[in-house]
């Protein structure tokens, strides 16, 4: 549960009324009836009780100038999403917009469960939509279905780890469906970036909260596949490293571990124009290819035979991924033994959730809009 009312793109006192739709308004228009009412969820205040009410009151507080900074971004993604329906490549640009657009809606999303549902377990979020767009290392898996089914699902975020781990959801918005995971480090190892060897969440204490890194490394190589994370093939499927910049005052300008942000090698995995956000890494099957120029087309994939998969089982394979980011946490301890006893089985109790929804949606006991992969594409 999160108390009081703030802008969900900066954390402060809303400077008026106004309201952000974290699944954007013309998402809706896109998708069905703006008004139609669904379930959100489960109000924990009155036992459990489903939460519904229409996908057009899906809405959070925000300030007035937030609301218009973002609006510029939701007009670009717009057109993006309407070429991605009629199969055409998209470019390197498009794909980094969509991916800041998708930390929007998770961390809006996140964040506006937590002040609907009134869960019991509160949380005090250090980060809101405007400090975490490209902050971490992030991921994008794209399917296309055969399906001429309209309608959104979201992915994910009924789960114990994604209320206080945000770290993974999905989207479908018709016959496409989009799974983002963003993290620490969650791809710099297999990018070739500095990584710490040692990730210690703190539990406790003065930092309470805080990650320690430590011993960090530096791969010369691309690993493939990128990462450990397994997924049905998608059409399109990429990752992008974060570098950090260094605390350490006497090394500004580098990254976390002491790394000169001038290295040839890191220079050449770099965003064009960036300074510290990655290349896209396309991972293939076989291969893995980078993307610097920011003109670049991304071509899709090709997903057929035994690598075609049902809506049911991707959305499965969201909560997977959940577990698999929730299991790369290590924790440091400074609470009293009876605490850490309480937090360890409700740590149990989270990926005991996330598997339990896997199998659900495996059995087909959740309703989805049917639909295998399908993987055309035209050129523009």
């Amino acid at each position: 549960m999160i108390e009081g009312r703030f802008c969900v793109f900066c954390g402060k006192m809303p400077d008026g009324k106004t309201r952000e739709h974290v699944v954007p308004y013309w998402l809706l228009e896109m998708t069905g009836e703006p008004t139609r009412i669904v379930a959100f969820g489960q109000d924990f205040a009155k036992g459990k009780r489903a939460i519904r009410y229409s996908w057009s009151n899906y809405v959070a507080p925000a300030c007035d100038p937030c609301n218009n900074k973002f609006s510029a971004l939701e007009a670009r993604i717009k057109p993006r999403f309407e070429a991605l329906r009629r199969r055409e490549t998209l470019s390197v640009t498009d794909y980094v917009e969509l991916l800041d657009w998708l930390d929007k809606v998770r961390i809006g999303v996140w964040l506006l469960r937590h002040m609907i549902e009134k869960h019991p377990v509160k949380i005090t979020p250090n980060f809101h939509i405007g400090t975490r767009i490209a902050q971490k290392d992030r991921m994008i898996a794209v399917y296309v279905f055969d399906s001429d089914n309209k309608g959104i699902n979201l992915f994910g975020a009924d789960s114990l780890i994604f209320n206080d781990m945000p770290s993974c959801f999905g989207l479908r918005i018709n016959d496409i469906l989009l799974i983002n995971a963003s993290s620490d480090f969650l791809c710099s190892a297999g990018c070739g970036f500095p990584y710490p060897a040692t990730m210690k969440l703190q539990m406790g204490g003065d930092q309470s909260g805080k990650m320690v890194l430590e011993h960090f490394q530096y791969p010369t190589e691309v690993k493939h596949p990128i990462t450990d994370l397994r997924l049905f093939k998608p059409v399109v499927w990429l990752y992008q490293p974060i570098a950090m910049p260094s605390t350490n005052p006497i090394f500004q300008g580098g990254f976390q571990g002491q790394f000169n942000a001038f290295d040839s090698r890191l220079a050449s995995r770099i965003l064009e124009g960036s300074d510290r956000q990655g290349a896209l890494f396309q991972q293939f099957s076989d291969r893995v290819e980078i993307h610097r120029s920011l003109s670049n087309r991304i071509e899709f994939d090709e997903v057929v035979g035994k690598d075609c998969a049902m809506q049911k089982d991707i959305a499965a394979s969201v909560y997977d991924a959940q577990i698999l980011t929730f299991d790369s946490v290590r924790y440091e301890w400074h609470v009293p033994a009876s605490q850490r006893k309480v937090d360890k089985a409700y740590r149990k109790m989270k990926r005991k959730h996330a598997e339990q929804l896997a199998r659900m949606y495996r059995a087909g006991a959740a309703v989805l809009a049917g639909g295998t992969t399908a993987a055309t594409a035209s050129r523009e």
